[in-house]
C-alpha cells in the first residue's frame, strides 16, 4: 500500500516536472520572424494612433482648458499603463515619478531620445515577449506644448529633445 502511494507521488512529480519544463521552454524561445513582423506592424499602427491622439489634444487645448487637456491626455499616458508612456527629463510630461525610466530599455531609449534618436527592440519582460519602441519628443513638437509645459517657453526656439514616447506590443505566437 505504501509502495503504491509512493509510486503515485513519483509519477505526479515527473508529470509536473515535464509540464513545467515544456512551459518554460516555450516561454524562452525567441519569437519567430513572422510573429515579430506582425508585432512591428501593430507597433507602427499604435505609434500612428498615439501621435494622432497627441496632435488632437494639442489642437483642442486652449489657454482656457489647459487643466482639462492635461487631465485628458494623462488618462492615456499614465504610469500604470506599461504599454504606452511618456518618459522625459523636463517636467511635467506627467509630473512626479511617472515620467522616469523604469528599466534598461527605457533608460537606453531616453538617452537616445535626448539625441533625437528612436529605439526598437525585441525583449522579454517577465514571461512575455514584446516589440518595444521609443520615439524622441522635442519641445518644438507643436506650438501648443507651452500651454501645458510652461517650462518649455524659454527653450522653445532651441529645438531641445525632452523625452520619449515609449511603446510596447506583446508578441502573439501563431
Amino acid at each position: 500500500m505504501r509502495y503504491l502511494k509512493m509510486k503515485r507521488v513519483i509519477v505526479l512529480v515527473v508529470l509536473l516536472t515535464v509540464v513545467a519544463v515544456a512551459g518554460l521552454a516555450s516561454a524562452d524561445n525567441f519569437p519567430s520572424y513572422e510573429d515579430r513582423a506582425a508585432a512591428e506592424k501593430t507597433g507602427q499602427l499604435l505609434h500612428n494612433e498615439l501621435f494622432a491622439a497627441l496632435i488632437q489634444e494639442f489642437n483642442e487645448t486652449t489657454a482656457e482648458n489647459v487643466e482639462e487637456g492635461k487631465h485628458a491626455i494623462s488618462l492615456i499616458f499614465n504610469n500604470s499603463n506599461r504599454d504606452m508612456r511618456l518618459v522625459g527629463i523636463l517636467p511635467p510630461l506627467l509630473g512626479g515619478p511617472n515620467n522616469l525610466p523604469t528599466d534598461s530599455f527605457e533608460r537606453r531609449s531616453l538617452a537616445l531620445a535626448l539625441q533625437g534618436q528612436e529605439n526598437h527592440s525585441i525583449e522579454r519582460v517577465g514571461d512575455r515577449w514584446y516589440y518595444r519602441r521609443s520615439d524622441p519628443l522635442s519641445n518644438t513638437f507643436h506650438p501648443n506644448c507651452v500651454l501645458c509645459h510652461q517650462n518649455f517657453t524659454n527653450l522653445l526656439n532651441n529645438g531641445q529633445w525632452v523625452g520619449a514616447l515609449m511603446m510596447r506590443v506583446p508578441i502573439e505566437r501563431n
